[in-house]
């Protein structure tokens, strides 16, 4: 239907009058218009407002004797007089709009004077020589016409004035005579005139079709041209894909009225048609849409809400006809209604199992591939928080025996006791790097395999008591408090330096975590073949739900208070393989 408007269009000469326009060639087609750029319609011919106005150039002369017509006929009611001068102003006139002007102003006063036969004249050569033109109040020369010829019509000139006004309404219809709002109400006089004298006559039924078509051009452009109009500003921006990549759909979701219309711009006007959708839903069921099937169908084209079957009928399928037409589906209805619950019986356990299955598959796929992504993204927080806490731990007691060495060898000291003090100082920190070195170190050795222990019979005691010793000068340098309870001796089987490094770690913890209350208990007895050492803090806590997971590597307390304590994490996971084995 696209390919055969273009080529219809081609056929046309365009830039002739709309009136050249016709419908009897396109097949499907109900209304054919042309728009221009500004929104006019120039086919059908629509008038709106000041548009189509042309300024009149009349002649002084022509003004002055019109003006003179004008006083006689309306204030001084010398209807002679008035004639005479528009007559006058007639034979002056240099162009068709002030010949048209005065010959309406003829046929009124004829009219006025009851001087019917010479208004019938004035009126047709109105119609027949000045169809097209439009007065100053965008008014066209035709409309004064039609209603004073139905005035004064009569048994004796009825034949005349159906022929002027079957002349005039064919005019509309072709294109010839502009539509306007006014143009209904002209309509309306003409069919109650009809309907006055009902004598059968041939001419009568050509003025009826004509009244028909323009009542429709009238309804089509009322109703669409907004539409139309919203299509041009916003051309080339369509949701819906133009058709044979030219013809934009103006109306594919609003059908209300029943019609598709289509628009295709070219240069400076546009051109489009609208068609009945009644006339395509009667065509397609013709259509061989399924080929090679093995089953015998029923087309039928219906109007559903979403695409619903009201009747539930599980022979009946719906699809969306096309996305121009929302709101119509094609229905294929199976004639052998037992074919689908065939073969349903016949597929639905091996659906149903290989379902699933493959479910079955995809949940236990999709929770160890978050296990692992959990579990990978647990450890990269804890090596990038171990990496930070490693360069932090050995940047402060590097930096500590840096700054303290410096000062040695530029002998920034008062005295020997600073000097002593100042290498006291350096050697805690060596001890605390090596501390350090070593958890990591040992934490490295289990992670390869488990490590070589050399087990002996240790006094415990002394061996707190050298770890205390150790960390003397950072539990005086804090400002802390030490309460001791050791039996003495008590012994075990263990390998010393892991001992020594595990009850340095225990109390380390308890140094870094004691940030209000400086308070440390170190407890240690003997009950029965088990040596017990309790080291005992004032600190920070550990909350409950967190007490089993302070053993893991890497692992430390999430509580606001910890945020700024350094560590690697490493001291508690080492204490606890020590102790373990």
């Amino acid at each position: 239907m696209a390919d055969n408007f273009s080529e219809y269009l081609d056929s046309q000469n365009v830039d002739d009058e709309a009136g050249n326009l016709a419908l009897d060639t396109l097949d499907q087609v109900e209304q054919v218009f042309v728009i221009d750029r500004d929104g006019h319609f120039l086919w059908p011919w629509y008038v709106e407002g000041s548009e189509n106005r042309i300024e009149r150039v009349s002649t002084e002369r022509y003004r002055t004797l019109f003006s003179q017509a004008e006083r006689a006929e309306c204030i001084e009611q010398n209807f002679a007089k008035a004639i005479k001068y528009y007559i006058a102003s007639l034979k002056v006139s240099i162009n068709k709009h002030d010949s048209v002007h005065s010959l309406n102003a003829l046929a009124r006063l004829s009219v006025k004077s009851d001087e019917i036969k010479q208004a019938l004249s004035y009126y047709s050569s109105i119609t027949s020589n000045y169809y097209s033109l439009i007065d100053l109040h965008g008014f066209p020369y035709v409309y004064y016409a039609i209603p004073q010829l139905i005035k004064t019509s009569n048994t004796s000139n009825r034949q005349d004035v159906l022929q002027v006004i079957e002349f005039c309404l064919a005019g509309m219809v072709c294109g010839k005579i502009p539509l306007i709002q006014s143009t209904a109400d002209i309509l309306e006089q003409v069919s109650g005139w009809l309907e006055l004298d009902l004598t059968p006559n041939e001419r009568v039924g050509e003025i009826k079709e004509s009244i028909y078509r323009v009542r429709y051009h009238l309804s089509f452009i009322e109703t669409n041209k907004e539409l139309i109009r919203e299509a041009l500003n916003r051309e080339g921006i369509n949701e819906i894909p133009p058709i044979h990549g030219k013809f934009q759909v103006v109306s594919g979701k609003e059908l209300d009225g029943g019609e598709l219309i289509l628009l295709e711009a070219e240069g400076d006007r546009a051109f489009g048609f609208s068609v009945i959708l009644e006339h395509l839903w009667s065509r397609v069921p013709d259509y061989e849409i399924l080929l090679n099937t093995e089953f015998e169908y029923e087309l039928e084209l219906v109007s559903l809400v979403n695409g619903s079957n009201p009747e539930g009928h599980s022979g009946i399928f719906t699809t969306e006809l096309s996305p121009y037409f929302p709101g119509q589906y094609l229905q294929v209805k199976l004639k052998n209604e037992n074919l689908i619950d065939e073969f349903v019986r016949r597929r639905s356990w091996i659906f149903g199992i290989s379902l699933s299955l493959l479910l079955g598959g995809m949940i236990l796929g999709v929770l160890l591939i978050l296990r692992d992504i959990s579990r990978e993204e647990h450890l990269a927080r804890l090596r990038s928080d171990f990496i930070s806490n490693v360069t932090h731990e050995l940047k402060t007691p590097l930096t500590s025996i840096q700054l303290f060495t410096e000062s040695i060898l530029l002998k920034r000291l008062n005295s020997e006791g600073q000097k002593k003090e100042y290498l006291q100082i350096i050697l805690k920190e060596t001890e605390s790097l090596k501390r350090m070195i070593n958890n990591i170190l040992d934490f490295s050795r289990r992670e390869k395999g488990k490590p070589e222990y050399n087990f002996e019979e240790v006094n415990v005691t002394l061996l707190l008591q050298a770890a205390l010793k150790d960390l003397d000068y950072w539990l005086v340098e804090k400002n802390f408090t030490l309460e001791k309870e050791m039996e003495n001796p008590v012994t075990a089987m263990a390998d010393p330096a892991a001992l020594k490094q595990a009850i340095i770690n225990l109390l380390n913890n308890a140094i870094k975590f004691s940030v209000k209350r400086k308070e440390i208990a170190v407890r240690l007895k003997k009950e029965g073949e088990m040596v017990l050492l309790q080291v005992e803090d004032k600190g920070i806590g550990i909350p409950e739900d967190q007490q089993e997971l302070i053993f893991q590597p890497f692992y430390r307390v999430g509580q606001k208070n910890s945020e700024d304590i350094s560590g690697t994490g490493l001291g508690l996971s080492v204490v606890k393989e020590i102790v373990e084995a």
